[in-house]
């Protein structure tokens, strides 16, 4: 059901967000319906001249950084047929100069899209994400500790996370370019729904294994929980997977080194039932995976 309190949960210390949905049992990958189409690319504004001088700032404090195309959540919902979820697509140049900007601008932007298409989400880059309620064989859920090397929240625990990558479908990898897709690409170039399926399920369990360093083999397929967005309207898809072995295990392994090792510099372990309890500082992302995983359990 949709979470009819879709005020920013501020159960947990820290920074709130708000569920877009929460369902009553977690779905399998075949049971989610996609719709993919450039009306749900964002609205353009006038404060779009602002985002090369933004971007040309972030390119100066890091060299680096890439304007990787990704996929902007239009609207995920729960009808008679089920759970769909309507993509376009944006970019990390979009997502710093919409979702990032500073308080002000940033209500402005939101403001803007409720005027003029009654969306103040319309001028939003909301670029999806994913993130897992991973749980051990042994019962305890894993998180790990952002690195001091990460751009945000280093400090903080969450779970394996990240986004799914439209490059891996046939979408340009640039955000630039694949904004503009809908409109350079012939009918069959566009990537199937199933093919958008397929990677929105797949780059949750990719991320398990490049942060932890555990066998794809050892991890049952996710099943979507939740959908989130933070303070900043950011969304992610929360999803729950299971290793078929244990915590000490997973230890041993994440100690000899996975390929996004850089990410995190410690793992912890939290029994189901201490989950709620728990003082561990948390992501938004992660309280929102914790929050659906209890919420489904009857916990």
């Amino acid at each position: 059901s949709n979470n009819d309190n879709n005020d920013s949960k501020t159960n947990m210390a820290g920074e709130d967000f708000s569920m877009l949905l929460l369902l009553e049992r977690p779905i399998k990958k075949e049971e989610l319906k996609v719709s993919f189409a450039e009306k749900y690319n964002r609205e353009p504004t006038a404060l779009d001249d602002l985002t090369e001088e933004i971007w040309r700032t972030a390119l100066s404090k890091n060299p680096s950084t890439f304007d990787g195309s990704k996929f902007r959540l239009g609207k995920i919902k729960e009808g008679s047929e089920g759970v769909k979820i309507s993509l376009g697509l944006t970019g990390y140049k979009e997502y710093l100069a919409t979702n990032q900007l500073d308080e002000v601008l940033f209500k402005g932007l939101v403001d803007d899209g409720k005027v003029a298409f009654r969306n103040p989400n319309a001028h939003l880059s909301n670029a999806l994400g994913c993130e897992a309620l991973l749980l051990t064989s042994d019962d305890k859920a894993l998180f790990l500790r952002r690195s001091s090397k990460v751009a945000t929240h280093s400090g903080l625990y969450n779970g394996p996370s990240g986004h799914p990558e439209p490059k891996n479908i046939g979408v340009p990898a640039e955000g630039s370019e694949a904004i503009k897709f809908f409109q350079t690409a012939k009918e069959e170039e566009l990537p199937t729904e199933d093919a958008i399926r397929n990677e929105l399920f797949e780059s949750v369990t990719s991320e398990i294994v490049a942060e932890t360093n555990i066998a794809a083999e050892n991890l049952s397929e996710p099943l979507l929980m939740a959908c989130m967005t933070d303070s900043r309207r950011k969304p992610d898809m929360l999803f729950f997977v299971r290793a078929s072995i244990d915590s000490e295990a997973i230890t041993r392994l994440y100690n000899e080194g996975a390929e996004e090792g850089w990410e995190s510099d410690r793992l912890a372990f939290v029994a189901v039932q201490d989950l709620r309890s728990t003082q561990l500082p948390f992501t938004a992302v992660t309280k929102a995976a914790i929050e659906a995983y209890l919420t489904q359990q009857g916990g």
